[in-house]
């Protein structure tokens, strides 16, 4: 196989990220303009019930059963070994569905008792809450299927028709909630235009599957030696996202329980702008776990990798992190209004803390899943959840859900340490070095751009186009700060010319 097959160059990785970045930005414009209509036409209440329902399908068994297809498809066609790809595809394929009906079973088992006993909604919801989470087993079923065969299109690293496929679903979904909520639909409805969302585009991966991986097929005829690999990878990776999961869906719980489904949605909404940062960032990223997995007997190719894609990520996160903290309060008061923001500001900050820490762990997290050590990520998210869930029970009673968020940030960062060690593990040492300029760059320009953007937000008057102003410059200055500190590279100066000039 040539080596253009076997390894990306520079340029397409580029694209594959931009690609990539596509998936994020139109669904993030489009929810910006939906949620604050969302929220109104539901009411707190109902909103509550629906983020908790959401949170539901999204992180209790939405499991990502379809990386042994991203991960192997990439390996193997880079050893050329494609005549394995179908047995592959086959074996995950046959472990989604058996899970996927697995979780069915039990959510629709465990309906009524959740929505009575352990999260506690009020008596009026309780029938259309056990309705919700009967649509929402089918959509995790539906969400499974979508998840393997997006896998395939990942695997051959088409990151150009993963990025159209996944922007449609997100404009179709986000487009139908906005209209059924302005039409006056309750919440079952909005439930069952994603089921339908997604079975349409179930379809469309298929046909696309087809298309870009002549070895695609799916049978139940397969060998148990393949079957044996795929559990055995799965198995880490379900249980790392089910840490992940119990954390999410027990800190929603823990706020509807204690504090009541109204609290719930001034947690969440700034919770999803946060969570938008992460998904921006996993959308960048993406390219890398199959690119691991490729680089694996190249080191030095891949630490390189590892290098730039942390710098970069962190450039990001940093700038965001920090505007957020400026601008949290005024942002929230003319998006959603001065009482909302009042009690959803502080919450914000915590959490565009805690998932920028993720979004920069994620690079670690990505390198050792595409290496084949899906187990250390689950260890160090089981640590996470530990500490997030012991100290939400103790911070809630003294602090609310600015106490709950407080205690996610903390577990977030105590495992944010967990960097060094894989640094240590497969590149031999720590890159104490790369990290003390990183920070200490990143730290100063934020330190600078803040203020800049704190100074023009007292000077101007509260609205939109002084809020973009003042980003404005608190960017301009971040970049001009980090250009004169060199935190460019020559060769990186170089590419962002070439990549202006085209």
């Amino acid at each position: 196989m040539s080596t253009e097959i076997k390894r990306q160059n520079a340029g397409s990785v580029i694209r594959n990220v931009i690609y990539g970045s596509m998936t994020w930005l139109l669904p993030l414009g489009l929810s910006f303009v939906a949620t604050p209509i969302i929220v109104r036409s539901l009411g707190n209440n109902d909103y509550g019930i629906y983020a908790l329902v959401l949170g539901f399908i999204g992180y209790s068994f939405t499991f990502s059963l379809g990386r042994p297809i991203t991960k192997y498809i990439a390996e193997y066609r880079a050893t050329g070994e494609s005549e394995k790809i179908r047995d592959v595809i086959s074996a995950s394929f046959f472990l989604n569905i058996v899970f996927g009906v697995f979780a069915m079973v039990v959510i629709c088992g465990l309906a009524n008792w959740l929505v009575h006993s352990v999260f506690r909604i009020e008596a009026d919801a309780r029938d259309r809450s056990v309705l919700a989470f009967y649509v929402a087993s089918a959509i995790i079923f539906m969400s499974m299927l979508n998840q393997v065969l997006s896998s395939v299109i990942q695997g051959v690293q088409r990151f150009d028709i993963y990025s159209k496929v996944t922007t449609a679903s997100s404009f179709s979904l986000i487009v139908g909630n906005l209209i059924l909520a302005y039409l006056g639909f309750g919440l079952t409805s909005l439930l069952y235009w994603n089921l339908g969302v997604l079975i349409v585009f179930c379809g469309v991966l298929t046909f696309i599957a087809k298309r870009v991986l002549p070895e695609f097929s799916v049978g139940f005829r397969f060998s148990r030696s393949t079957l044996k690999m795929v559990v055995g990878y799965s198995t880490w990776t379900i249980l790392y996202q089910l840490f992940a999961n119990i954390l999410l869906l027990f800190e929603r719980g823990w706020i509807t329980q204690r504090l009541g489904a109204d609290e719930l949605t001034h947690y969440v909404v700034p919770m999803a702008l946060a969570m938008q940062l992460q998904a921006f960032i996993s959308s960048l990223v993406l390219v890398i776990f199959p690119l691991a997995s490729e680089l694996k007997d190249e080191k030095e190719k891949l630490l390189g990798l590892y290098l730039k894609a942390t710098k970069a990520i962190s450039f990001i996160v940093v700038f965001m992190v920090a505007s957020a903290a400026v601008q949290s309060s005024h942002f929230l008061g003319l998006w959603m209004g001065r009482d909302f923001a009042e009690r959803s500001s502080t919450i914000l900050i915590l959490q565009m803390g805690c998932f920028g820490l993720i979004s920069i762990l994620s690079i670690a997290w990505q390198i050792t899943e595409g290496l084949g050590h899906p187990k250390f990520n689950a260890m160090t998210i089981a640590v996470s959840t530990t500490i997030g869930v012991s100290l939400m029970m103790i911070f809630i009673g003294t602090y609310g859900a600015v106490g709950v968020a407080a205690a996610r940030l903390i577990g977030f960062g105590l495992v944010f340490l967990s960097v060094f060690y894989v640094e240590r593990w497969f590149f031999a040492e720590v890159q104490a070095r790369f990290w003390m300029r990183l920070a200490s760059s990143l730290l100063l320009a934020a330190a600078i751009a803040g203020s800049i953007e704190y100074g023009a937000a007292l000077l101007l008057p509260s609205n939109w186009p002084s809020l973009f102003l003042s980003v404005g410059l608190g960017g301009i200055a971040y970049c001009m700060v980090l250009w004169f500190l060199d935190f460019v590279t020559v060769d990186e100066k170089l590419l962002v010319k070439r990549l202006i000039g085209r």
